[in-house]
């Protein structure tokens, strides 16, 4: 294989966008805003080549860092295709319609993509100075398709175009390496006890009780993957899968109009409606400063509010809104057993250490940090039962120094509320990270020395998003959505994080649970990281 094809392969693998990007096109106004994109057409979703296979997943079963940049999943050179949705309210559509139907070419178009959202979602860490925050293409000879799905909310449209050129960027062939800056801690309290947890179990606050689903979410059917092609089609389809079983996963994403793929662009098929939990009370937290009773804050949508099983009122949890009737994420469900199995099984440790302890009940200044260590979880020979009492080196690698946080709170009655920090990054396991922002923490210390807590924030729903589709129509199966659903109920249940030039929501209010075991972490080290500053660990041995 030659070098350029290498690069050609390794561009058109793996990918996933979702999320805003633009479009340049001479006489044709869109309703993009913003300087760099204002009056620019703005697409919700895209990628590149015809059938792009699903994204690779990396750290589950050996050692992986997420301390990595993937560039554009553009191929390095035409002729080749992008398919973008782009929203039917925009005002561009009508113009973009016609151009379509006269099968006239677009001498040159150029196309615009956020640099972040294109990254793989297991990759962690700051965008490198070469790399800017949207990539730039020139895409020349564009001719367009536009298949129509009635009832749809966005219009996709196909540009086969014959030349690519990159603007702003090199093609990269393969994921670059970063390096990241030890978190900056402030300073632990300077006097009381210090007690640490090793966390045995974490999973979003997902478990609505049975009644409170009148049905769960389904996975796609076979009637969703024939529902968009012609009946002749259809039929011709039907005969070649008749032994196969039908339509598989590697079928099912391809269930749009003209077979495009609606994990890729789940805006271009109707929405197939969506179940959610009917409760009032939920863990979590008043995130908004407001009840629901009266109008919605500046920075706020509208939405539902619950009162916690302790009692307060105004809590937002939106993301419960859309996992408490889908079974795979409830707390028996196929993603909570499995990520909590990984842990116990050897996977990365999260470890919660509370300082500043003198009172045992109650006390008016605590804190409540988050580290990782590589040391195994200890279980006993049955492999069910976590053992308390065994020693975590904190990790000194910078892939999760980065990320090392501290909270600041009070305790209560033997339950420690923080303030909030502006944003952190949780490690959930060795191959998912993700963002919380407006974060805080809820700490019950047991009588029977174990902790419970509640860990709360918004979201980002892209990223959430692209952690949920990833792995493709394999995730609609095992979990159990179908993804054009799951995408129109987050991004209506999306209720901050406003944007302040487009006004979208681009935050979903969330909650997870934690519970942890009593565990040590060494002195030398505790004494380190309580000291604040920057993290500087020795590694221990």
């Amino acid at each position: 294989m030659t070098a350029a094809a290498a690069l050609i392969g390794s561009q058109a693998h793996a990918q996933y966008y979702i999320g805003p990007s633009y479009i340049q096109v001479p006489g044709i106004s869109g309703g993009g805003k913003g300087a760099a994109h204002k009056g620019w057409i703005r697409s919700e979703a895209h990628y590149w080549t015809t059938k792009p296979p699903r994204r690779e997943i990396r750290g589950i079963t050996g050692a992986a860092t997420s301390l990595q940049f993937t560039g554009s999943r553009a191929p390095a050179k035409g002729p080749n295709v992008l398919t973008v949705s782009i929203d039917k309210s925009d005002p561009a559509v009508p113009a973009l319609m016609e151009r379509c139907r006269s099968g006239v070419a677009l001498p040159e178009i150029v196309f615009s993509e956020s640099s972040d959202l294109a990254r793989h979602p297991q990759e962690h860490g700051p965008r490198p100075a070469t790399i800017p925050d949207f990539y730039r293409f020139g895409l020349k000879g564009v001719r367009l398709t536009c298949p129509v799905a009635d009832g749809a909310a966005e219009q996709a449209f196909t540009l086969n175009f014959d030349q690519i050129d990159w603007r702003n960027v090199a093609p990269q062939a393969k994921p670059m390496p970063i390096t990241a800056e030890p978190a900056r801690l402030p300073a632990g309290p300077r006097s009381g006890s210090t007690r640490v947890f090793a966390v045995s179990w974490f999973a979003p606050v997902a478990d609505s009780a049975p009644e409170q689903c009148e049905k769960l979410n389904t996975k796609p059917s076979q009637d969703d993957y024939y529902a968009q092609m012609p009946p002749e089609k259809a039929a011709r389809q039907r005969a070649f899968l008749a032994d196969k079983g039908g339509a598989n996963t590697a079928f099912l994403p391809y269930r749009g109009p003209d077979e495009l793929n609606v994990i890729l662009l789940p805006g271009i098929v109707p929405d197939p409606g969506f179940q959610a939990p009917k409760a009032t009370t939920v863990r979590g937290f008043d995130l908004d400063g407001d009840d629901g009773s009266g109008p919605a804050p500046s920075l706020t949508r509208k939405h539902g509010n619950f009162v916690s099983p302790d009692g307060r009122r105004g809590v937002d949890n939106q993301l419960f809104v859309i996992q408490g009737c889908i079974a795979g994420w409830r707390r028996n469900g196929f993603l909570p057993m499995i990520g909590n199995e990984l842990r116990r099984a050897g996977g990365l440790s999260i470890l919660v250490e509370i300082s500043g302890i003198d009172d045992a009940r109650n006390d008016d200044d605590v804190a409540v940090s988050i580290y990782y260590s590589t040391d195994p979880i200890r279980r006993d020979g049955t492999s069910k039962i976590v053992l308390p009492d065994y020693t975590y080196r904190v990790s000194a690698g910078s892939e999760f120094t980065q990320d090392y946080v501290r909270f600041r709170g009070s305790m209560i009655d033997g339950v420690i509320m923080t303030r909030p920090v502006d944003k952190l990054f949780m490690h959930e396991g060795p191959a998912s990270t993700w963002s919380l922002m407006n974060a805080r923490m809820r700490v019950e210390l047991k009588p029977d020395g174990t902790m419970s807590a509640t860990l709360g924030g918004y979201r980002d729903w892209r990223e959430f998003l692209a952690m949920a589709f990833f792995q493709s129509s394999d995730y609609e199966n095992t979990i159990g959505f179908k993804a054009p659903g799951m995408y129109s109920a987050v991004r209506r249940a999306a209720d901050g994080l406003k944007d302040p030039v487009t006004g979208d929501f681009n935050g979903i209010s969330a909650a997870y649970e934690m519970e942890g075991i009593p565990a040590f972490i060494p002195p030398g080290q505790s004494r380190q990281l309580l000291g604040g500053g920057r993290v500087s660990l020795a590694v221990q041995k």
